[in-house]
């Protein structure tokens, strides 16, 4: 979809604004939605359609048209569920800080629209209520943080969610494994395993070589002082005391993945509600 189209829905979704939200409940906030933008999106996708596959515009439009509703409906249900804690981070805002975050509402709403997995929905809700509550939040790191979270899947979400609460949540009560996220989607081990190098390549988890290898590193050149004076001594005629016993360097880099700390405040922002 061109820039141009993108930012027409954009606009027409302003008719959802934040103040939409808080004014009346989930139902209306969805049915203005969808009257404020399913015009404009049916005209653009009858448009792309026909030009790219004439004969079946109407099926590509209704199946977009259902995608976006539901999408749309979920959305505003799970803001109007939290609609206590927006108010709450709104009233300490200034009226520019509001504005803000209207704006920001509907580049989330953007992503919401785009969104195959409604599961994920949730997760957008999340971010957005966590946006109320900052100060200062600039478009760009909006973009990054929901653009990642586009590219993944409700199967890495479970994964993160998993690594996060066994290192992070202290007195956790969830007795999920590994094995269990397995067999909810449906992996193989070696499928599980491609999940997390997913996860890796996105710069969400990182090896603990990549996290300790500054310190061994340190403790390499620290044997090799340790070594050069032991042969210093050895080779000295004069040294009459028996010699220190030499040690292995411990090392600590292993290939285990862990969370990297954009993988951790990722988590956070979307994730997981509880703190360490």
């Amino acid at each position: 979809m061109s820039k141009d189209k993108r930012k027409d829905i954009q606009e027409a979704g302003k008719g959802l604004a934040l103040d939409t939200v808080l004014s009346v409940g989930s139902d209306t906030a969805a049915e203005i939605a969808k009257e404020s933008i399913t015009s404009i999106i049916g005209d653009l996708l009858v448009d792309t359609a026909s030009s790219l596959l004439p004969g079946i515009s109407g099926a590509v439009q209704g199946y977009k048209r259902v995608r976006f509703e539901r999408n749309i409906t979920i959305f505003t249900e799970q803001l109007y569920s939290n609609i206590d804690t927006i108010r709450v981070n709104l009233e300490t805002k200034t009226n520019e800080q509001k504005e803000k975050i209207d704006q920001l509402f509907n580049i989330v709403l953007d992503y919401v629209i785009d969104e195959q997995q409604e599961d994920k929905i949730q997760y957008m809700v999340n971010g957005f209520l966590n946006l109320t509550n900052h100060e200062k939040v600039s478009d760009d790191f909006v973009l990054t943080y929901y653009d990642v979270l586009r590219e993944l899947r409700m199967v890495d979400i479970s994964v993160l969610r998993l690594m996060y609460n066994s290192r992070y949540i202290i007195g956790n009560d969830t007795t999920e494994t590994f094995r269990d996220i397995m067999e909810r989607h449906g992996l193989s081990y070696e499928q599980y395993q491609s999940v997390r190098r997913n996860l890796q390549r996105i710069g969400l988890l990182i090896t603990k070589t990549d996290l300790n290898v500054t310190d061994d590193l340190e403790e390499i050149v620290k044997k090799f002082k340790e070594l050069y004076a032991y042969l210093d001594k050895a080779t000295n005629p004069k040294y009459k005391r028996s010699l220190p016993k030499l040690r292995l360097p411990k090392l600590k880099s292993k290939e285990n993945l862990e969370l990297s700390k954009f993988g951790k405040d990722f988590v956070r922002f979307f994730i997981s509600k509880e703190d360490d």
